[in-house]
């Protein structure tokens, strides 16, 4: 299919006629807010009757055909045409704004300068599909400094600690030079930040064709996988350390805000960094000399790798500018009927490097479509007990920077009311169902997909059984990376992401466009639709079941799993007793069960109050070592895993380090935490 043809209908849900019908037929006789569980059950299925892969589609073309980075004329255009959109379903949509420090990029130039002379590309290509190509951004870092270096080049693999310890055996120093390190493994600001504990120049990343290329199938615009001309774009802010606005960490970056100094902002990295194409990067590989790169360094280009350092030489050139930006949240809320203080709060992000089709536009079309589809409920009698609140944050890919400082601004209703946040980055971006979430929504998550329809596997639960490989598939437990960050690992609100993706390498690339969703990830656009189906069910049923389905019994049990898995690292030499922890967390199962199984709808509101009180229970307000922005005892992102989760990282980075002081104070904490969560859990019992 044409990117430009018309797309065709391929309906497997009712349409809007079939709700119509039904709802007369039925539910809208109802005179009240669905509260029964059969009402609410009635309610999920005309939702899921009513999301419209045609919709979806409009609005993913008409948000697609420009880039919309934070801080352009895109990001503002997106941002108006959705709240136009919203406002003219009749829901009450508002921008809520914030002023953040941001880099823009002026020049970005890479020349290699030996052993021959070569300026390298640093901006894709446009096809004859492609409408607003002047406005794509050039290849570059988002966090990284300015600065020029010359120098000689060294290839670090995936520039990890464990990559640059091999180096230092094999005689290689990295000191004064630029290292050239391939994406993968870790978020992209941790090759910077460990460049430049080993005294790098300069970074250069590149996307190896064994990772997302060539190697993996056809690629665009005649497959899926990345081209020799993609770039992939991201930023180097160190997310690890604080989200969000660098100078005002912990408060929202509004105008009366005090804020930092830029020298003394702890989440910026000091080492140029910018990313080229594995076509690029080629040129600068094939040059290298010095030893063979060990096996597993090899990658998919057709040449021996080696490591250097030299006489591969390159020229950085990176004239960017500091400046505030406008970031701007768009924000629905849909009031609750009985407890309208109380908050289900859903999110996706409209910003995107360049046009953004899957990431993540896919995401907020699928939201957008969500909420469609709960207007169109409203209008026929429905209303929910708990408000409902529906998010478009900007600045995502720069550093989360919208939903941050709306969370720090909000900080004190959400840390009363929010119950539960759900995450939709990439929702509708491909066919393979995933979900990450805290242990307490597992359940429900893994309930919601067993009761949405799947275009090609019959429901999303039995597609979630095939992308995973697993008869009964468990959520995967969240680090960072993305807009739910400061809602858990901030303030302690029990979070969950889903998404649909088909493997592709189109990642922050000027390909990630409509040709690529259209073509290869999601045609027909069933997915979105599907992925609507699924947020629609999990707000209607977080925001309208009495009794809140959340087990913190699985809770614990999972936090005495992550307590085994440490106390195997220490296996050799015990660096902290970890049993009160073990102790603290039997006691939490056995007060969620009771809770649990003494739950009543006539003590409904008891019961709530201590769901999300058990979460809040996690948190400690003296934070982790040395990054206090991070408040969760049980989860939060690796200092050097950037977006993977690192269990209980306090006690575990203490272990690593040989540091029993630390282990055992956080240890402490964290037994502090499990009892709190204890008397939460027992002070609604009867």
């Amino acid at each position: 299919m044409s990117p430009h043809a018309p797309l065709r209908r391929r309906r497997w849900f009712f349409g809007s006629a079939a709700l119509a019908t039904a709802l007369v037929a039925g539910l809208t006789a109802q005179t009240s807010p669905a509260t029964a569980q059969g009402d609410l059950r009635s309610w999920e299925r005309a939702l899921q009757r009513e999301v419209d892969a045609d919709s979806a589609a409009r609005m993913s073309e008409a948000m697609s055909t420009y880039p919309g980075r934070v801080g352009t004329e895109g990001a503002e255009r997106r941002a108006n045409y959705s709240v136009d959109q919203l406002t003219g379903w009749g829901l009450n949509a508002r921008l809520e704004s914030y002023s953040v420090y941001a880099s823009v990029p002026q020049h970005i130039a890479v020349t290699m300068t030996g052993p021959q002379w070569r300026e390298l590309e640093v901006k894709e290509p446009p096809y004859p599909w492609h409408e607003n190509f002047e406005d794509v951004v050039v290849g570059y870092n988002a966090y990284s400094p300015a600065g020029q270096a010359t120098s000689d080049v060294v290839y670090v693999n995936y520039g990890l600690p464990d990559d640059y310890a091999r180096l230092a055996e094999m005689g290689v120093d990295v000191r004064g030079k630029i290292v050239l390190a391939r994406y993968g493994q870790s978020f992209r600001g941790v090759k910077s930040k460990v460049a430049e504990e080993h005294g790098a120049a300069g970074v250069i990343l590149y996307s190896d064709p064994a990772d997302d290329g060539f190697t993996q199938g056809e690629v665009y615009p005649n497959g899926p996988w990345r081209n020799a001309d993609g770039i992939q774009r991201g930023s180097v802010q160190y997310i690890f350390q604080y989200p969000g606005d660098p100078l005002t960490p912990g408060r929202p970056s509004t105008q009366d805000t005090p804020r930092l100094d830029p020298s003394d902002a702890e989440n910026l990295t000091s080492v140029p960094t910018t990313p080229i194409s594995y076509g690029q990067a080629q040129h600068l590989l094939a040059a290298l000399q010095g030893p063979e790169a060990p096996a597993e360094w090899q990658g998919g280009l057709d040449l021996t790798y080696r490591v250097g350092p030299g006489p591969t030489r390159v020229d950085l050139d990176l004239d960017i500018d500091y400046r505030q930006i406008p970031v701007n949240d768009v924000i629905v809320e849909i009031p609750g009927s009985k407890h309208p203080e109380q908050k289900v709060v859903l999110g996706a992000h409209y910003d995107s490097w360049t046009y953004g089709t899957k990431d993540d536009v896919s995401g907020w079309t699928t939201l957008m479509e969500t909420a469609r589809a709960l207007a169109e409920l409203r209008d026929s009698g429905w209303q929910p007990e708990r408000t409902i609140v529906l998010a478009g944050w900007d600045g995502e890919e720069y550093g989360l920077l919208g939903a941050t400082e709306w969370v720090e601004q909000h900080r004190a209703d959400l840390l009363e009311n929010a119950l539960v946040y759900l995450n939709m980055d990439g929702a509708g971006g491909g066919k393979n169902f995933s979900a990450g979430s805290v242990p307490a929504l597992d359940g429900v998550l893994a309930d919601i997909a067993k009761d949405v329809r799947d275009p090609e596997h019959g429901t999303l639960y039995r597609n979630w059984q095939q992308a995973s490989g697993e008869q009964n598939p468990v959520p995967e437990r969240l680090g960072s990376g993305s807009d739910y960050t400061p809602f858990l690992d901030h303030l302690g609100i029990a979070s969950a992401e889903f998404g649909t993706s088909t493997p592709s390498g189109e990642y922050h690339s000027a390909y990630d466009d409509l040709r690529m969703m259209r073509e290869f990830l999601d045609p027909g656009y069933r997915y979105h639709e599907a992925s609507a189906a699924y947020a629609g069910t999990f707000a209607l049923r977080m925001a309208g079941s009495d009794i809140a389905p959340m087990r913190y019994s699985d809770y614990a049990t999972a936090v005495e799993d992550h307590l085994r898995a440490l106390d195997q690292k220490q296996a050799d030499g015990r660096v902290v007793d970890l049993s009160p922890a073990y102790a603290a967390a039997r006691e939490w199962h056995a007060a969620a069960m009771r809770l649990e199984g003494e739950a009543r709808g006539e003590r409904a509101d008891a019961i709530n109050d201590a769901l999300i009180a058990q979460e809040r229970a996690l948190t400690q307000q003296e934070g982790l070592p040395g990054r206090d922005w991070y408040k969760h005892m049980v989860y939060a992102p690796g200092l050097y895993t950037g977006y993977a989760v690192q269990p209980l990282s306090a006690i575990d980075d203490a272990i690593i380090g040989a540091d029993p002081a630390t282990a055992e104070k956080y240890r402490d904490l964290l037994v502090d935490s499990l009892h709190k969560a204890t008397e939460a859990a027992l002070g609604a019992v009867a």
